[in-house]
């Protein structure tokens, strides 16, 4: 915001020329002004418009601009302090009324912050400035005065235009005639003064024998001053167009401010009030007869309102209202717009302040137009009552269920079946269910032999309001149940059960079998029921197994239908693999995607298949990368919860958890070739992808070493003579704690002995707290050390 304005003041000193030697605004008003502008969505063009017919120089409003960036910040935290002063007054005071009233008087849920007080709003609307259109014919009743330029025009057998500016002692200067003073009168008046002075120069004019006449209009209108006081945004003076009315001053001033008035809005004129303007009656009516033409030194005064109500509810418009002294409860309504749907219109609630404490009146509709509301009322319209008076129900088996009338024509239990289209063919009608609230809203069920009333045996049931009558289905009595299907099919799920429905025609409700169903073994469990058991069983259940061809059973019990509850499931057939691929990159004789033919498929079997290596390849250093699947994650992820600490962050946890989809496997390619079927040669997976690398001569040394680098690989010379290369160790380093990364994937510690192969990375942790010790490792990964791998090796030593 702070941003934003400074910017717009800028734009506004090229918008705003030298127009007035001497501005009528004070810097702060300047300033006021333009926020409040801003805030009501004003353009930069219209502001600079208005702020130059307030008479703002260019000068003023630099040394604004410049004041303004030095002044922001005060002004918020000034503002930020009185805003919690007031807010923490108001909870104050609202803690010490009784909840009660507090209820009635404030319900948060009735009037939003956002809405205040009815109309309010209205002149800081950017769409609506009621500004003055210079483009009309000139009003009779427009009063002249000095500025104003005037236009003659004689016509008939004298035909001539006269064109002059009304001057500061208020005349026009007329050839041969001298001065003629117009200023004070109306056109009108005007017009006729000039018609009998100007008849002594031209021969006719105003003669009836003759058509000569004249006729005033006004060429370019004079600019007045104004003053705008009272609760207003930006009380002041401005220099307005003569044109300008009550309306438009209203808005240059930023609009109505608490605890302006918007219904006796004052216009002062040579000491006398000439208008009491009530916006209510715009707003309401669309009477502008208040909104007067203003003149210069006209005085608008917007005192502070005298009867301000709360009126919320089920009302079109709930919100606070400024009443006149003696308006009523009806008024009140209309400038609400009226009741809402759904409102109880024959009373309303009214909570009074007495001077001494709260008192309800109950007003009822009768009463609207007798009730004067007073300042501080909190007016409450309430909801029609969640009930009916006359509505029937009917569900269950009838054609069709719903809400009826309870009239002369629908009141018993026959005409309410008739209304209801009659019984469906399954309607169990010896026994239909009466739901019924008595007069003190307890219920009562009765039993109603539907079929007795129907037949002219029984006499029937006299409804009342609010009576449900529920006739009940066959098919109710008894459990029909479901069936399940799982396994090996398109759509499994639960199905509806139903009379001597087999096998085969529950799998095509199923969509039928999938490409992997076995057809040699599908099974049926079955409930064991016994309804007239006295004491448990020990079997619970049983099983059927059917073989299918073409999806018809070919084998099991001849002539079987399922039964309600009945769980069909169809296996996979243990033969049924889908295609399982293993990709080659790098110095391979022939890379790309390859199929894995059998189960126990393994390194030195796809090694045949690339057709060997490329002179280039570093075979040594061949590494598998594979897909973590499911439980593999579960276990990496328990290894981080548990080598964190209870008040790790959840940043934390949440980046070493976000370790990718892969992992190295550590491999030892050339002793895989040289011992097939051994347990180096390892056993591939769907995903895995082996890469050759190009021979790297050198070894990374990176962590806590002094100067961490790239050191050329030298055979024969240990882990130490990297190190060493690489500056040592820091004082933080953890070296028991040190590690090597094989370019093969494989980790190992270092230690006397450790093998350093080329491409590999040394890593040396940083010594700190246990848990940040985990997180600079995991975190200190990089190149052929990834985190997932680290984790995997870290979860097959828990497992050990």
């Amino acid at each position: 915001m702070r941003r934003k304005i400074t910017i717009l003041l800028f734009g506004l000193l090229v918008l705003c020329g030298e127009l007035y030697a001497q501005s009528v605004m004070t810097d702060s008003q300047v300033m006021d002004y333009v926020k409040e502008a801003v805030e009501a969505g004003k353009s930069q063009k219209m502001i600079a418009q208005e702020l130059v017919l307030k008479g703002v120089t260019r000068v003023q409003l630099e040394r604004v601009r410049k004041q303004y960036g030095a002044d922001a910040k005060k002004a918020a935290d000034i503002e930020k302090k009185k805003t919690e002063t007031v807010k923490n007054e108001h909870l104050r005071s609202t803690a010490e009324m009784d909840d009660s009233v507090l209820g009635l008087i404030e319900p948060e849920d009735a009037i939003p912050d956002s809405i205040k007080v009815y109309g309010r709003d209205l002149f800081r609307n950017r769409n609506l400035n009621f500004a003055p259109s210079e483009n009309l014919a000139t009003p009779r009743n427009y009063r002249l005065g000095a500025g104003d330029e005037v236009v003659i025009d004689i016509f008939g057998a004298n035909q001539t235009t006269l064109q002059s500016e009304i001057s500061p002692e208020g005349s026009i200067n007329v050839d041969v005639l001298g001065p003629l003073y117009l200023s004070g009168m109306t056109v009108e008046e005007a017009n006729a003064f000039l018609k009998k002075k100007l008849s002594a120069i031209y021969a006719g004019l105003g003669r009836s024998d003759d058509n000569s006449d004249i006729r005033l209009s006004l060429g370019r209108i004079r600019t007045i001053q104004i003053n705008v006081l009272g609760d207003v945004k930006s009380p002041g003076t401005y220099t307005v167009s003569s044109y300008a009315t009550a309306f438009h001053a209203l808005y240059l001033a930023g609009g109505i401010k608490e605890p302006g008035s918007l219904r006796n809005i004052k216009v002062n004129r040579d000491g006398k009030t000439v208008a009491n303007i009530d916006v209510y009656d715009f707003l309401v009516n669309g009477n502008r007869l208040g909104n007067l033409r203003l003149e210069e030194g006209d005085v608008i005064i917007v005192p502070a309102y005298d009867c301000m109500v709360t009126l919320r509810g089920w009302v079109k418009r709930p919100m606070l209202f400024e009443m006149k002294p003696g308006e009523n409860l009806q008024q009140l309504l209309t400038y609400a717009g009226g009741f809402a749907k759904g409102a109880y219109r024959d009373d309303v609630t009214v909570i009074r302040q007495n001077g001494k404490e709260y008192e309800v009146h109950t007003v009822g509709n009768t009463q609207f137009t007798q009730f004067a509301v007073g300042d501080g009322d909190s007016i409450m319209v309430g909801p029609l009552l969640s009930r009916f008076n006359n509505r029937l129900m009917v569900k269950g088996a009838v054609y069709r269920e719903g809400t009826y009338q309870l009239s002369g024509k629908v009141n018993s239990v026959k005409s309410l079946l008739v209304q209801a289209g009659g019984l469906l063919p399954e309607a169990y009608t010896e026994h239909a269910v009466l739901h019924r609230e008595r007069e003190d809203r307890s219920l009562e069920v009765m039993s109603v032999d539907v079929q007795g009333i129907l037949d002219g045996r029984l006499a029937d049931v006299v409804l009342k309001n609010n009576d449900e009558l529920y006739i009940p289905s066959i098919y109710d009595l008894k459990d029909q149940g479901i069936l399940t299907i799982s396994g090996e099919v398109a759509a499994p799920g639960a199905f509806p059960f139903a009379d001597h429905m087999t096998l085969e025609d529950l799998i095509i409700k199923a969509g039928g079998l999938l490409e992997s169903a076995s057809t040699a073994r599908v099974d049926v469990s079955r409930r064991v029921k016994d309804a007239a058991s006295t004491s448990a069983q020990n079997e619970i259940a049983q099983l059927f197994t059917f073989s299918l061809k073409d999806g018809f059973v070919i084998k099991g019990e001849p002539g079987f239908t399922l039964q309600p509850y009945d769980e069909v499931l169809v296996r996979k057939s243990p033969s049924y693999v889908e295609q399982r691929n293993v990709e080659v990159v790098g110095e391979a004789v022939f890379t790309g995607v390859y199929p894995i033919m059998k189960r126990d498929e393994r390194l030195s079997d796809l090694v045949t298949k690339i057709g060997g290596f490329t002179e280039q390849a570093y075979v040594k250093g061949a590494r598998l990368v594979r897909r973590i699947n499911d439980d593999e994650r579960k276990t990496m992820d328990k290894v981080i919860e548990s080598m964190m600490g209870d008040d790790t962050d959840s940043l934390t946890v949440a980046r070493l958890k976000n370790y990718g989809d892969e992992y190295y496997v550590g491999i030892e390619l050339e002793q895989a070739l040289s011992h097939p079927g051994s347990d180096y040669d390892v056993v591939l997976r769907e995903g895995d992808r082996l890469e050759i690398p190009v021979y790297s001569g050198t070894v990374r040394v990176m962590g806590s070493v002094v100067s961490p680098n790239v050191v050329p690989y030298k055979e024969k010379k240990n882990y130490k003579y990297y190190l060493d290369e690489a500056g040592g160790y820091t004082d933080m380093a953890r070296k028991r704690h040190a590690y090597i990364v094989h370019m093969n994937g494989q980790i190992n510690q270092l230690k006397s002995g450790t093998k350093v192969t080329p491409g590999s990375e040394i890593i040396v942790p940083k010594r700190s707290m246990p848990k940040a010790t985990f997180t600079q490792v995991v975190s200190s990964m990089a190149g052929l050390a990834s985190l997932a791998t680290t984790l995997m090796s870290l979860a097959y030593i828990i497992k050990k």
